[in-house]
């Protein structure tokens, strides 16, 4: 009874973020852009296993090595905050490569943290691809996350949510010319679900 409650809660919310959810053209660097309310919002499971005490990796907070890298510390959790903990973790390590890509103009960290379905996500790497290919530089742009937390989930779909801003940005061409430019960008409700897939932990669709 409790997990339907949980679930049905989670849909409603779900329903409320997708009607205002947006998004926009060249660079959803340029704004805080999320798409993906076509899938389900909800965990695909609706049965929770009682699986003995696990250990939670927290990421490091550098995304250049694969997701599959161990943290330097763990802490041995109940099931539930575990999967909780390794959620937040994954939603910050996310943006921590976002940050790092808006350098080094590699969205491989990115496209590693998250599945194929998520539309956000592919959209994201694609402006890192974009702007690599032209060789522009971007100027702040940087992702800051607060109160960010996990509802309780399952590992086929688990929701975090938290509050996010994109700093101003602006894209600069070989010349020296601002090609692109965006005031900073707040986004105080987002929801991401996650789904662990072959092990691993993974963002399945971003919405606002």
């Amino acid at each position: 009874m409790r997990e339907a409650v949980q679930l049905t809660t989670l849909r409603r919310y779900a329903a409320q973020v997708c009607r205002s959810t947006w998004t926009m053209g060249l660079a959803v660097l340029m704004a805080v852009a999320v798409a993906g309310c076509g899938g389900s919002a909800t965990p695909s499971g609706t049965t929770t296993t009682t699986a003995a005490p696990q250990t939670v990796t927290t990421l490091a907070a550098s995304t250049a090595t694969s997701t599959t890298s161990a943290a330097s510390a763990t802490t041995t959790l109940d099931p539930q905050a575990a999967l909780q903990a390794e959620a937040v973790e994954t939603v910050k390590t996310f943006y921590a490569a976002w940050n790092d890509a808006l350098v080094t103009h590699d969205s491989r960290p990115l496209t590693a943290l998250a599945l194929p379905e998520c539309e956000s996500c592919a959209l994201i790497a694609a402006d890192i691809d974009t702007i690599a290919r032209k060789k522009l530089r971007v100027v702040g742009g940087q992702i800051t996350l607060s109160h960010v937390r996990a509802d309780p989930g399952v590992d086929q779909g688990i929701p975090v949510q938290g509050e996010l801003v994109r700093a101003a940005i602006q894209l600069i061409d070989a010349s020296g010319k601002v090609t692109r430019s965006a005031e900073e960008d707040t986004a105080p409700g987002m929801l991401w679900i996650l789904e662990r897939r072959d092990g691993v932990l993974r963002i399945r669709e971003i919405n606002r």
